[in-house]
């Protein structure tokens, strides 16, 4: 997942798309939460597990106002073990490399996206998620 907040769907296709702007995706209402590349990704208000969901940019989309409130919250996730979030705010060793920021809405759902995306990096070792320590981004 790229970090860029949509610029290549708003640069392509000329839409307003934001991470946090409310749609009307397909007919449903929702709120972007992630920048796929040349999809966006988007939460349906009517989804009671809050899954992101890719959705082509110009079909079916309308695009609303920026949302009040956003239905994930951002979240760090510190990935290596050997490391605490005193070694991240003094920038000791490669800490901060390990930080990744995750839209979950649980703690526990953030761990698992991190590991999810990093998955390759752990062999396919779900105990790596045992070291991860989570919290809410600043």
């Amino acid at each position: 997942m790229s970090n860029y907040n949509c610029d290549y769907v708003r640069r392509h296709y000329g839409v307003p798309a934001e991470i946090g702007r409310r749609v009307i995706a397909n007919g449903e209402p929702g709120v972007i939460m992630a920048d796929r590349g040349q999809y966006v990704g988007v939460i349906l208000d009517s989804d009671p597990k809050k899954r992101i969901r890719n959705y082509h940019p110009t079909w079916e989309m309308q695009y609303g106002e920026m949302a009040e409130k956003l239905p994930l919250k951002q979240w760090e996730v510190l990935t290596n073990g050997m490391y605490d979030w005193d070694d991240v705010r003094y920038m000791l060793g490669d800490a901060r490399h390990y930080v990744r920021r995750i839209w979950a809405a649980t703690r526990s759902q953030a761990k698992y996206r991190a590991y999810q995306e990093l998955a390759e990096c752990f062999n396919d070792d779900a105990t790596a998620m045992l070291s991860f320590k989570v919290r809410v981004a600043a």
